[in-house]
C-alpha cells in the first residue's frame, strides 16, 4: 500500500506544502499546495487544517524551521564512529556558541569526510522555538517524523539533481527566499555545504514586487560575503534561487547584477531521475519538494532532524513494520525450530515403528531380546502405542512448551511496548530474555507485566544498564515457572 508523505514550509502568513506517494518501487510528486493565513487566525493552524483537508490526511510528515531560528556550524570532529559523533557534537558545537547549549535542541548530518576526519553540519535551535512549532503543528493533527532545515534539504537535492543530468561539476550558491526571510548555501564542487546563513527579510514584497535597493542591500551584500569569503571562484560557481523568489525575473535580476553571475531558477531542474514522471516548474515549492527526498525508498537524502531525545518521534507510520520486526524474527525461529524438531521426531520415530512392524512380521526375539515369548505381542504393541503417542507429543518433554510461554509473554506485554527482544531462551525452569528498553522505567513496567500474568513464579532482572545506543538500556530478565528451581538457585547449580 502506497504512504502518502506531506513536506511542509511554514512562513509568516503561508504554509507551502508537497505531498509525494511512495510504494516499494516508486516514489511519486502528488501534488503542491499553498494555503494563506486568513485575517481572523492568530496563527497558522487554520492554513495547515485546509491543507490536510484539501491533500488528504499523510502517513509521514516532514516539516522545516525557519533557518533563521537555528544557530549553524560545520565541524570538522578527528573519527567517523557514529555513537562518538552524537556524544561529542553537542560539546564541539558549545564551543563555537557564545552561550551553553543546555536549553537547545542539537541535530547534525554528515556532510562529507576529509581522510579520517568527518565534517557534520551541527544546528541548535531553542527547546521553546521548537515546542512552538511541535505545538502549531499538532494543533492541526500533525506529528511530524522529522523536523529539519529546508535550506540543507534545498542543497542536497540540486547536487543530486546536478550529477544526475551528467553536467560538468561546479559548486553552487542557493538562494532561498521569500518575503519575509532569505536563507544562502554555499556548496564546495564535492557537494558538501561550506557554509550556511539565513537573514531577516526578503528580496520581495508580498504583491510580488521587488524590495527597494536600500532594503536589499544588506541582503545582496550577505549573499556576496558568503561567496567571497569561502575561496570559491566566481566562474566556478552556479546560482540557483528557489522558493517564493524563484518565481519572479525581477529578483533573479537583481542578485545577477549584485554578483555580476548568471542566476538560475530552481524549479527548472530536472527531477526524472529522482520522481516517477514528470514534475512541473515549481520553484516556489522547491524547498518542500527537496524535503520529500528524505523518504526516498532508495537512496534517501540525509536531511538533519530536531526530534531527539526528549522530543523524539514516537508516533506510528502507516505501513512501516519495522516494530515488528524483532517479532517476526522471534517467530519465524521459533517456527524453524519447531519444524525442525518435528521433522527429526518424526523420522527417528518412524524407523524404529518401521523396525518393531518388521520384527513382529519376523522373529519377536531378535527384536525385544531376552523376553518370554507369550508377552512379545503385548511388548511390541505396547512399544507401538508409546512412539505413536511421542508422535504427537511436540516438545512434550517440558513441563511448559515454548509455544505456550512465548503466548503468555505476548498478552503480559501490552501492545507497542517500547522494548526489544534480541534473545529469548526458554528450557524446563523458565525464561530468559536480552533486549532493549528505552529506560529503566520500561524494563520495570515489563518485569510487574509479566509478574501479574500469573504464568511466571519468581521473576529476576539480572542486569540492566545503558546501552551502547545512549538512548536505550540493555537488560537480561529471568521468569521462573511456578513450579521451577529459582533462577539465583539455577545460577549456583550451573
Amino acid at each position: 500500500m502506497a504512504q502518502r508523505i506531506l513536506a511542509l514550509e511554514l512562513g509568516a502568513d503561508r504554509v507551502r506544502a508537497a505531498v509525494a506517494e511512495r510504494a516499494w518501487n516508486s516514489f511519486t510528486l502528488a501534488g503542491v499546495y499553498d494555503k494563506v493565513r486568513a485575517d481572523d487566525e492568530a496563527d497558522l493552524s487554520g492554513a495547515l487544517s485546509r491543507l490536510v483537508v484539501e491533500a488528504g490526511q499523510p502517513d509521514i510528515v516532514i516539516s522545516a524551521l525557519p533557518a533563521n531560528l537555528a544557530v549553524k556550524r560545520l565541524l570538522e570532529l578527528p573519527f567517523k564512529d557514529a555513537r562518538r559523533l552524537h556524544q561529542v557534537v553537542p560539546f564541539a558545537l558549545e564551543e563555537h556558541l557564545p552561550f551553553p547549549v543546555d536549553n537547545g535542541a542539537v541535530a547534525f548530518t554528515r556532510v562529507g569526510s576529509e581522510g579520517d576526519h568527518t565534517l557534520v553540519m551541527a544546528a541548535m535551535v531553542r527547546k521553546t522555538d521548537l515546542q512552538s512549532h511541535l505545538g502549531l503543528l499538532q494543533k492541526a493533527g500533525l506529528d511530524p517524523k522529522t523536523v529539519t532545515l529546508a535550506p540543507l534539504a534545498l542543497a542536497a537535492m540540486f547536487t543530486r539533481a546536478k550529477n544526475g543530468n551528467g553536467a560538468k561539476p561546479m559548486a553552487h550558491l542557493v538562494v532561498d527566499g521569500d518575503e519575509s526571510s532569505t536563507s544562502v548555501v554555499l556548496v564546495d564542487l564535492g557537494g558538501t555545504p561550506r557554509a550556511l546563513r539565513s537573514m531577516p527579510g526578503g528580496l520581495m514584497l508580498s504583491d510580488g514586487s521587488a524590495v527597494s535597493a536600500d532594503a536589499a542591500a544588506p541582503i545582496l551584500n550577505s549573499v556576496r560575503q558568503t561567496l567571497l569569503a569561502n575561496g570559491e571562484e566566481t566562474d566556478q560557481t552556479e546560482v540557483i534561487v528557489a522558493g517564493a523568489a524563484a518565481a519572479y525575473p525581477k529578483v533573479r535580476g537583481m542578485l545577477s547584477e549584485s554578483l555580476a553571475m548568471s542566476v538560475r531558477d530552481g524549479g527548472a531542474f530536472d527531477y526524472t531521475g529522482i520522481f516517477e514522471g514528470t514534475v512541473p516548474n515549481n520553484g516556489k515549492f522547491s524547498a518542500c519538494i527537496a524535503m520529500l527526498l528524505g523518504e526516498l525508498p532508495t537512496k534517501p537524502i540525509d536531511l538533519i532532524n530536531f526530534r531527539q531525545g526528549e522530543f523524539m518521534f514516537r508516533g506510528r507510520v502507516r505501513g512501516d513494520l519495522t516494530p515488528f520486526y524483532t517479532s517476526g524474527i522471534l517467530a519465524a525461529a521459533l517456527l524453524a525450530v519447531l519444524i525442525f524438531h518435528f521433522a527429526l521426531g518424526v523420522s527417528a520415530n518412524l524407523h524404529r515403528l518401521n523396525r518393531l512392524n518388521a520384527e513382529i512380521a519376523a522373529v519377536a526375539g531378535p527384536a525385544l531380546g531376552e523376553t518370554d515369548p507369550a508377552n512379545a505381542k503385548e511388548q511390541l504393541q505396547k512399544g507401538i502405542a508409546q512412539m505413536n503417542k511421542r508422535l504427537n507429543l511436540i516438545g512434550g518433554n517440558l513441563t511448559h512448551s515454548p509455544l505456550d510461554t512465548l503466548v503468555a509473554v505476548s498478552r503480559a506485554l501490552p501492545p507497542r511496548f517500547p522494548v526489544q527482544m534480541a534473545d529469548v531462551q526458554i528450557d524446563s525452569q523458565g525464561l530468559r530474555v536480552t533486549g532493549q528498553a528505552d529506560s529503566f522505567s520500561t524494563v520495570d513496567q515489563a518485569k510487574r507485566a509479566l509478574d501479574k500474568s500469573g504464568y511466571f513464579g519468581s521473576i529476576e532482572v539480572a542486569h540492566a544498564k545503558a546501552g551502547s545506543d545512549p538512548s536505550k538500556v540493555d537488560f537480561r530478565m529471568d521468569a521462573n515457572f511456578k513450579d521451577a528451581v529459582p533462577s539465583f538457585e539455577r545460577d549456583i547449580e550451573e
